[in-house]
């Protein structure tokens, strides 16, 4: 979903797939969002602020009644402030869970979405950092809320995937939808997406939404989608997508909640997985020690304004209050 400015609608060759659904294959990790509170910061990192990325009008925070872990399930809220500016939440996993192939599911409940809110489940190249977008690779394993779903009075039913790339230099994009018979904001529903080296494929409750064949990635240039991604999961208000940029035109109902109740990768004998998030280590013991004490605590304070990466637990790139309110949440843990 980042930086996209402008829409290179691919005619691209797609070719159905028969892949074995991801009960069949061994669950590789998971993130079940289990108690309550702020997401693992050792799987989980925010993106803040006002990004300035496809005319959205929300900024995103940590703030708990933004993002948070509530009874299972991951529960980002967008609300409509007193200044009359919007608020939502964005986090990912960059350098923490990235995979190669691999069949992901995600169980969802999405809000209400008319008119105006995009909630995404969706994956960037790890990348991004040193290469930029799109030469990194993106995925949309699922986006709604689309300006023609709304128009069609359909946005709660119907479902994007789209893959995004460079092509020497130049922004390429493929994608297709599918409109449910049914609205999706009635409950929890269940995304797929089956990657192989030859296929890309998405899926709601089994059924096909799109397939992209990246079989030969030289023929068009898509070695994007043969490296290493990680997920992203965010409920924007407003933009492009959506095609509502003023405030006044934002009257879905809020605040909405948009839900993920897990997100799972099974192997299906392709997959590589890698990122400091697998290892089993102790979020907030800063020191190694196996328990988060006072010895941890003079460490943070000691990298106070700095971007020293072990204390810097949410992934913002500074040692800050945010960082200390995860270490208080740990206290006394993992010993």
């Amino acid at each position: 979903m980042p930086n996209k400015i402008t829409r290179l609608t691919m005619l691209f060759p797609i070719a159905l797939s028969s892949v074995a659904m991801a009960s069949d294959n061994p669950l590789l990790w998971s993130e079940e969002f289990d108690g309550n509170g702020v997401p693992d910061p050792t799987v989980w990192s925010y993106d803040l602020g006002y990004l300035g990325v496809n005319k959205e009008l929300q900024v995103y925070t940590n703030n708990l009644d933004n993002v948070k872990v509530e009874d299972g399930s991951l529960v980002i809220t967008a609300r409509r402030e007193a200044d009359g500016g919007f608020t939502s939440g964005r986090i990912r996993t960059q350098d923490k869970i990235m995979f190669q192939y691999g069949t992901v599911e995600a169980r969802i409940r999405i809000p209400d979405l008319a008119n105006g809110l995009w909630p995404a489940f969706w994956t960037l190249g790890n990348d991004i950092s040193t290469v930029g977008w799109p030469r990194c690779g993106e995925i949309d394993v699922m986006e709604m809320g689309e300006s023609n779903a709304i128009a069609n009075g359909t946005a709660n039913r119907t479902v994007y995937s789209t893959a995004h790339w460079d092509i020497d230099g130049n922004y390429a994009a493929y994608g297709e939808h599918l409109t449910m018979q049914a609205d999706l904001n009635d409950d929890f529903h269940v995304w797929r997406m089956e990657w192989t080296p030859w296929l890309i494929s998405t899926y709601v409750d089994g059924q096909h939404v799109w397939t992209i064949d990246i079989s030969n990635p030289s023929d068009f240039s898509g070695h994007e989608f043969h490296a290493p991604h990680f997920f992203i999961i965010n409920m924007a208000v407003g933009g492009w997508f959506p095609g509502i940029t003023n405030p006044n035109g934002i009257n879905a109902p809020l605040p909405a909640e948009y839900r993920v109740d897990y997100v799972r990768v099974y192997d299906n004998g392709y997959t590589i997985m890698s990122g400091s998030g697998l290892e089993e280590d102790c979020p907030g013991d800063i020191n190694g020690d196996g328990i988060v004490d006072a010895a941890d605590l003079g460490l943070l304070i000691s990298a106070w304004n700095t971007s020293n990466s072990a204390a810097d637990y949410n992934g913002d790139g500074t040692v800050n209050a945010a960082d200390l309110g995860l270490l208080i949440s740990a206290w006394g843990l993992c010993s």
